[in-house]
């Protein structure tokens, strides 16, 4: 693994996602965020790291190391290592995900629709982002990390 996979593994990790919902809020395959993680996608373009750095919601700072580490670093050029303390500071405005089954949820079925699945997940702060290919994205800010 590579500083670049261990950083989005982390950032990841820290934002309470899997793979497969982070690869759905960037656009990406479930394969191109393993692959990233793993170090085996050595050099990143940068269209990727931006919209891995969108889906994770990344701060300036974060962004910044984020997309150093995206970056080979000359040979002996130790200033170029991310500052990895930017990952443990305490995060304010964290937030989880969640996806929902659009086809799943009918009337018939006893459950209610998806408008009323919907509705009761915005009583619980829940958020709508967006709907792809009969999947809502949701997301909700945490009070307290």
């Amino acid at each position: 693994m590579n500083q670049f996979g261990s950083l989005l593994q982390l950032y990841r990790a820290r934002e309470g996602m899997t793979q497969q919902q982070l690869a759905d809020f960037s656009a990406m395959s479930v394969r191109a965020i393993r692959d990233l993680e793993r170090g085996r996608a050595e050099r990143p373009r940068r269209d990727t790291v931006r919209l891995l750095a969108e889906a994770l919601r990344l701060d300036d700072r974060r962004r910044e190391a984020f997309e150093r580490a995206a970056r080979p670093a000359p040979a002996g050029d130790r200033a170029h290592l991310t500052d990895l303390h930017l990952v443990d500071e305490p995060r304010e405005g964290a937030y989880e995900y969640a996806t929902m089954l659009l086809e799943a949820l009918s009337a018939d079925s006893g459950d209610g629709d998806w408008a009323d699945a919907l509705n009761d997940m915005a009583k619980q702060n829940w958020r709508l982002v967006t709907v792809d290919r009969g999947v809502a994205f949701m997301e909700r800010r945490l009070a307290h990390v």
